[in-house]
């Protein structure tokens, strides 16, 4: 390893979905913390007369029928809301990831690099790395904090100490120097590529 203080990466190894494991996580204890009140009233826990009431409460129900209007009008304003939420969601998942690009500023001048042009450029210079037989680079974050993805294909037997140090030293330190950062926050995933087995005749 390089003298420096290797840290962990940030950079997610697949796209984000705190917003999405969070909705489900408030749902899920939502739906928990409702069980559980069902099945405490129920048993008796809360009294014997609250566990004999019926489930809807007699009160609502009657005033359910005195304003059927009312409530048929918030439950289709509710149900289109919920809708929209769900329609706005699912377009939200299914969006393709932003694989955003660069703006290099020198001087009076700016040089705009795509993504494709730099995912090209690390990706040569990963597969000519000892011991890395195919190399798969995608842009990740944002324009003001990008950060990349490596995917690496290893030949058997070879020597990962060594990957890591030329890919640090000979790859990532020129897409640094490249786009005048400091730093690249990049996310590596080693993978081993087995030979072919031969068939024996």
């Amino acid at each position: 390893m390089t003298g420096r203080d290797v840290k962990p990466s940030t950079t997610p190894v697949a796209r984000g979905l705190s917003f999405e494991r969070g909705v489900v996580i408030a749902l899920g204890l939502l739906a928990l913390v409702v069980g559980v009140i069902a099945l405490l009233v129920g048993t008796g826990w809360l009294g014997v007369f609250r566990a004999q009431r019926p489930l809807a409460d007699p009160l609502l129900v009657q005033w359910l029928r005195d304003n059927s209007q009312v409530a048929i009008a918030v439950a289709i304003v509710l149900g289109i809301v919920l809708f929209v939420l769900g329609l706005w969601w699912v377009v939200r998942a299914l969006r393709p990831e932003p694989r955003p690009a660069l703006v290099l500023e020198r001087g009076n001048e700016s040089l705009a690099v795509t993504s494709a042009a730099l995912t090209e450029a690390v990706r040569t210079d990963a597969e000519r790395v000892t011991g890395v037989k195919r190399a798969r680079v995608r842009m990740a974050g944002s324009e003001q904090r990008p950060a990349l993805r490596l995917t690496l294909s290893l030949q058997e037997g070879t020597n990962v100490r060594h990957v890591w140090e030329e890919l640090d030293e000979k790859v990532l330190s020129r897409a640094r120097e490249s786009l005048g950062m400091d730093t690249l926050p990049t996310a590596i995933r080693l993978q081993l590529d087995r030979a072919p087995r031969q068939r024996v005749h």
